[in-house]
C-alpha cells in the first residue's frame, strides 16, 4: 500500500465548500459613478458577457478547467472552475451606452455613470441686500 502525503490536506475541507468559481467583487460609489472591480484571473474578453437588465448589471462568464498535460494525474485541486453569474443592483435611469468596461491583468473594471438625479448638486446661499427673496405662501388669506 502506497501512502501519499498531501501538504495541503488541512485546506482541502475548507476549499471543498466552494464548488464553483465566484469572482470576488468590489463596488465603490463616488459622486458621479459606481465603480465595480471583479477578479477574473485567467479569463479573456471572450469568456465574459455584461448586460443591463431590469435594474441589474449582469456579469456572466466561465472559467474552464485546463487540459491535463500528457499522462499527468491531478492529485490536488484548490482552484475553482465553472460558469458564474453576478447580479449587481444599480439605480434606476442608468444609461447602458454610458457604461464602460475594461479587462486588465485578470481584473474586470466597470464604470457606471450615475443618472443626473442622483448626482449631488450644490445649493448657493444668497446673502445681503439685493438678493431676491422668495416668501412662503401662507394658507391664511
Amino acid at each position: 500500500m502506497t501512502l501519499f502525503f498531501d501538504p495541503f490536506e488541512p485546506l482541502v475541507s475548507q476549499v471543498a465548500r466552494t464548488r464553483g468559481f465566484v469572482p470576488a467583487t468590489d463596488v465603490a460609489v463616488s459622486d458621479g459613478d459606481l465603480v465595480l472591480t471583479m477578479d477574473v484571473p485567467g479569463l479573456i474578453q471572450e469568456d465574459l458577457s455584461i448586460e443591463l437588465l431590469d435594474g441589474y448589471l449582469l456579469v456572466r462568464g466561465e472559467r474552464r478547467k485546463p487540459q491535463a498535460i500528457g499522462n499527468a494525474n491531478l492529485t490536488h485541486r484548490e482552484r475553482a472552475y465553472g460558469a458564474f453569474e453576478r447580479r449587481i443592483k444599480v439605480p434606476e435611469g442608468i444609461d447602458a451606452d454610458a457604461i464602460t468596461a475594461s479587462l486588465d491583468n485578470g481584473v474586470l473594471s466597470l464604470i457606471v455613470p450615475k443618472p443626473e438625479r442622483l448626482k449631488p448638486k450644490a445649493i448657493t446661499i444668497g446673502a445681503g441686500a439685493g438678493t431676491q427673496r422668495r416668501q412662503l405662501e401662507t394658507a391664511a388669506t
